[in-house]
Formats: structure tokens, C-alpha cells, sequence
């Protein structure tokens, strides 16, 4: 199958699987606040955060290891992958231990990061079980990592998908005949299992030359370590850009308005992992071109070219999520969890930063330049966490965001320059990059305005109705700015050229 075709299958999947995520999880999301409550909900939510402070325990060995197997993936050494993949199982079952047991010795402290509600004793169980699940992918799904580093990340998407749709639904009857959230945890326990081991099995049969009876190679170990050293810093930095916001909000506010708050990030989530499921093919490629040692203007060139994809996902994404968001909010669940307007601003432009900026991303982690990062990502952790609390005591719940949005300029910044020196060694081309940068957020900005306008003029006696009809005609508006102020660029015509070719061949 060729580069396009996997990156386009790939990518096609990935959709279909995150509209089926979405549907599944809103219905099963209102479901649960009728039937089991709010503050169970933003218990849950503050769990699932904790437990990606205690997922800090492997530190990066999947990005590690992706990139150690870009080389042999492409050399067609059996024996290599082989001895890496075995590495890494020998790696994560430690790990897996260690997740279990830092998921008891947290057990005391939850009390702390749960306020404005009553601490029963059946919320240990709900955590252990919660935890139960994420232990899972250390003992069984860790052959995900050579499925995505082989450019056959479909295959997981689809289990996936198949997945989460039998059990969602399954969650949905629990929740209707039982109300419980234990049998709903119990659940969600059973599909990690069942989709990463079906995951584990599928990759022995397309792999055959893997073999878990052959001893590890200690030396392979000592490097994937010496790897982490660099990029350890990189996943504890990931980990206070992303989950620190919703323990902050719980202990610092309160963990209901933690829970009003996850239904909003339940909204920019199911975009964000939309945007992963169109871009995210892209990355094994560009890791393994960059291994190829291509000449760096060409390789400057298809970035351009990458980054105004970004831009364009994230105009089609975002613009009409900041014009409509209020409005699905009151519709899915009531206009008693609308949040105020600030909030989704600076929830939106977190994640139009991270949308754009990831591109410099993929290409630092393809060219393996993890020692540098790690110096940008402990610069981007304590500005992120100092700012969010500083400013939560003065402004509360916009000040945690605003912090967050801050470190994400830290991030941006700093790895253009790293990136635009290590790889394509220009400072002109760095310069104009930011000049680009600046047009795309005016172009931005100004479609927000415009769609937030319009969408003004547009009002029936039917919220949906409403909203559909909003959303139509924010996607036509965005089309049509972006597509004048573009069309004397290079990258846009590249991109106009290659759809046209496409429709043609069809």
C-alpha cells in the first residue's frame, strides 16, 4: 500500500472511529449525569487525571521506541525489531507493576483532591478498578508502538472502534436498568482487556518473526533508557500542560466545577483526538523521511505544507466549536452547565496553539531531537503549573486556563527555533515562518469574529435546528475566508492541486 493511501486509510478510520467516539460518549455522558449525578462525574474526571500523574511511570518509552524502530522498520531487519519489541515488553511489565502499586499507595491521598463533597469509601473501589483498566495497556497492548511505528495504525483503530461501540452501548443499559457506576467501571475494565489483548494476538499473526521466548537484550535496554533521559522530561511537561488543569480545578475550586468543566473539555477533547485521527498517519513518515537524511529545503518545504494542513483542521474544527459550544451544551444537558465565555476562549486558543505548533512537534521527535527538548518541555511545566496557580488566586477558574495557554506560547516559540536550527538551519526561513504564523491567527481570529456575527442572524423556534444550520453556515464562511486570503500562497495551491488530482483519478 503506498504513503498516501496509508496515510489517507489511516486518517479515514480514525474519523469514523472518533464520530462513533462522540456520538457513544455524549449519549453515555448525559445518561450518566441523569442517572448517577454531577458530582460522581467530576469525580470520575478527576481520577482519570490522577491516574495520568501515576502513568508518568513510563516516561516516554513508546515515543522512544517508535523512533528506534523507524531504522530497522525500513531495513526490513526482522531480527532488530524483534530484539527492541522484546526489550520494550521486559520494560513495560516492570512498569505495569509499578503503576499498580503507586495506584495503592495513592489511595490515601485522594481525599485531598476531591472537595465540596462527601468521601465515601466506595470511591477507593471505583479508583482501583479505573486504574485496573489503564494496567492493562502496560501487559498487553504495548505492540501498539510497532503497529504505528509500520504505518499500520488502522489495524488498532479499527479494534478500536469495534470496541467502544459494543461496549458504550453496554454502558448505556447499565446505566438505564442499574444506575450503577460500579457495574459501569466494571466495564470499561472489560474492554481494555478484551481490545488490547485482541491487539496483542493480532500482532503476533502479522509479525511471526516476533518471539517472547528469546532473552532481552540488556545493552537495547541501556539505550532505550539513555533515550528517556531526554524525553522523561517531555512526558512529566505533557502531563501538567494536560491533566494538571482538572486537579487544580478540584482542589483549588471545586470538583464539581470540575465536572462542568470536563464537559467542555469532553467537547475540545472529541476535536483535539479528531485532529490526531486526520494528522496523526503523518508522523511515521515524517520520522522515517527525516531518517533518510533529505536534503533540508525540500524537508523545510513539506512542513510549510504540513503546517497549513494544521491550520486548516484547525480553522474547520475550532472556529465553529467557539461559535456553537454554548449552544450544543444547552442542548446535550441543559443551559445550567453553561460556563462563561472566557473559559471557552481560552480553552479554544490552547488548543488552536496545540493544533498548529504540533507540526514542529512531529518533526523534532522524527529527527530524534529529544535532549533539546527536554530543556523546552521543564521550561513549558513550570511556567504552565506557577502561572495557573498564581493566576487562579487572583482570577480562579480563568486563571488556571490562562496559564495553561501561556506555557502553550513557551512551547510554540521555543521549538520553532529548535527546530528551524536543528533541521532546516535557516533563521531567514524561521522568520518567515512566524510571519505566516501571525497571518494564520489574524485569518483566524477574523473568522470567529465573522462566524460569531453571523451566527447572530440565524435563529429558529428549533435549537437544533439552530444549531445545524449555524454550524452549515460557519463551515461555508470559514471555507470561503480562508480560501481568499490563501489562494496567492504556495502552499495553498499545492494543496488545492493535490485534491483536484484526486477527484480526477475518482
Amino acid at each position: 500500500m503506498s504513503d498516501k493511501r496509508t496515510i489517507a486509510k489511516t486518517g479515514l478510520i480514525g474519523v469514523i472511529n472518533q464520530v462513533i467516539f462522540a456520538v457513544l460518549g455524549f449519549v453515555s455522558r448525559k445518561l450518566f449525569i441523569v442517572y448517577i449525578g454531577t458530582d460522581i462525574l467530576g469525580l470520575s474526571s478527576t481520577y482519570t487525571n490522577v491516574l495520568s500523574t501515576l502513568a508518568l511511570a513510563d516516561l516516554g518509552f513508546d515515543i522512544a521506541v517508535t523512533y528506534a524502530l523507524y531504522k530497522p522498520l525500513n531495513e526490513g531487519n526482522t531480527q532488530k525489531i524483534n530484539a527492541i519489541m522484546k526489550a520494550l515488553k521486559s520494560i513495560y511489565n516492570v512498569i505495569g507493576i509499578v503503576f499498580i502499586c503507586l495506584s495503592f499507595v495513592a489511595l490515601p491521598f485522594l481525599k485531598f483532591v476531591i472537595t465540596d463533597m462527601e468521601f465515601k469509601s466506595v470511591y477507593y473501589v471505583y479508583f482501583l478498578m479505573q486504574a485496573l483498566a489503564s494496567a492493562s495497556t502496560y501487559f498487553l497492548a504495548y505492540r501498539r508502538t510497532l503497529l504505528v511505528a509500520d504505518k499500520k495504525e488502522y489495524v488498532t483503530k479499527s479494534v478500536d472502534t469495534l470496541g467502544t461501540i459494543v461496549f458504550s452501548l453496554l454502558k448505556i443499559l447499565v446505566l438505564i436498568l442499574f444506575r450503577s457506576y460500579l457495574l459501569y467501571v466494571t466495564c470499561a475494565v472489560i474492554q481494555a482487556f478484551a481490545t488490547n489483548l485482541y491487539i496483542y494476538v493480532k500482532c503476533s499473526r502479522m509479525y511471526p518473526y516476533l518471539d517472547n521466548k528469546s532473552k532481552t537484550d540488556k545493552t537495547l535496554v541501556k539505550e532505550l533508557f539513555d533515550s528517556i533521559k531526554d524525553i522523561a522530561m517531555g512526558k512529566i511537561s505533557g502531563y501538567v500542560y494536560g491533566c494538571t488543569d482538572t486537579l487544580l480545578i478540584s482542589a483549588l475550586i471545586s470538583t464539581v466545577t470540575a465536572g462542568f468543566y470536563a464537559n467542555y473539555m469532553n467537547v475540545t477533547s472529541m476535536i483535539k483526538q479528531m485532529s490526531v485521527n486526520l494528522l496523526g498517519p503523518f508522523a511515521p513518515f515524517i520520522g522515517r523521511s527525516l531518517a533518510e537524511d533529505k536534503d533540508p529545503v525540500t524537508q523545510e518545504k513539506s512542513f510549510r505544507m504540513y503546517t497549513y494542513i494544521r491550520f486548516l483542521v484547525a480553522v474547520v474544527l475550532l472556529v465553529p466549536t467557539i461559535a456553537l459550544v454554548d449552544l450544543f451544551i444547552d442542548i446535550w444537558l441543559g443551559p445550567e452547565f453553561i460556563m462563561s465565555r472566557s473559559i471557552v476562549l481560552l480553552i479554544c486558543a490552547d488548543l488552536y496553539i496545540s493544533l498548529v505548533h504540533s507540526s514542529l512537534v512531529d518533526y523534532s521527535n522524527g529527527a530524534g531531537l529529544f535532549r533539546y527538548e527536554k530543556w523546552i518541555s521543564l521550561a513549558g511545566a513550570v511556567v504552565n503549573l506557577g502561572m495557573s496557580i498564581f493566576l487562579a488566586k487572583m482570577i480562579g477558574l480563568p486563571g488556571i486556563l490562562a496559564g495553561t495557554v501561556i506555557a502553550q506560547a513557551v512551547y510554540w516559540t521555543s521549538r520553532s527555533l529548535l527546530v528551524y536550527d536543528k533541521c532546516f538551519k535557516s533563521k531567514k526561513l524561521l522568520a518567515l515562518y512566524w510571519v505566516r504564523m501571525i497571518i494564520y491567527i489574524a485569518v483566524f481570529i477574523f473568522c470567529v469574529f465573522a462566524c460569531v456575527k453571523l451566527c447572530g442572524y440565524v435563529n429558529f423556534d428549533s435549537k437544533i435546528l439552530t444549531f445545524i444550520i449555524r454550524g452549515i453556515a460557519c463551515e461555508a464562511l470559514c471555507l470561503a475566508i480562508v480560501g481568499v486570503a490563501f489562494i496567492p500562497s504556495g502552499e495553498h495551491r499545492r494543496a488545492a492541486g493535490w485534491l483536484k488530482s484526486k477527484l480526477i483519478r475518482r
